[in-house]
């Protein structure tokens, strides 16, 4: 029974995301995964699990960041842990080598881009509180 109700709860999450992933993302995954294939050299069948791997984050991402209700601050802590998530998937994916080099050009890639807001209350934090 409880093995039912995890896969019909993965398959539900499946669908979700296949369902937000537009073309906009789909375009977006294949130009982040062409970035990254001259440096992992995939074959077809990884470089096609790497592609759906990056959309299904680009789809959480977006989520994320189109999230008014969050603070700019709690927006950039999801999407480092987004971020981190997504590596710890790509194990799955990509063979040990081939993960060390993503580890390592990911955030040229694939940086993880501090909100406007919170940028700026950095700033203020570090010049005393003034601006």
């Amino acid at each position: 029974m409880l093995f039912f109700l995890c896969n019909t709860s993965f398959s539900h999450g499946q669908t979700l995301y296949a369902l937000k992933i537009d073309r906009n993302i789909r375009k977006e995954a294949t130009e982040i995964t062409a970035e990254y294939q001259p440096r992992l050299v995939m074959g077809v069948d990884q470089t096609l699990e790497f592609k759906s791997t990056v959309a299904k984050y680009l789809v959480k991402k977006q989520a994320v960041k189109s999230d008014n209700s969050l603070s700019a601050k709690a927006k950039y802590n999801l999407l480092k842990r987004l971020s981190s998530q997504e590596s710890s998937d790509m194990a799955d994916v990509l063979e040990s080598y081939r993960l060390q080099e993503y580890l390592r050009i990911k955030l040229k890639i694939q940086p993880i881009p501090k909100p406007r807001a919170y940028k700026e209350n950095l700033i203020a934090q570090d010049n005393g509180g003034i601006n």
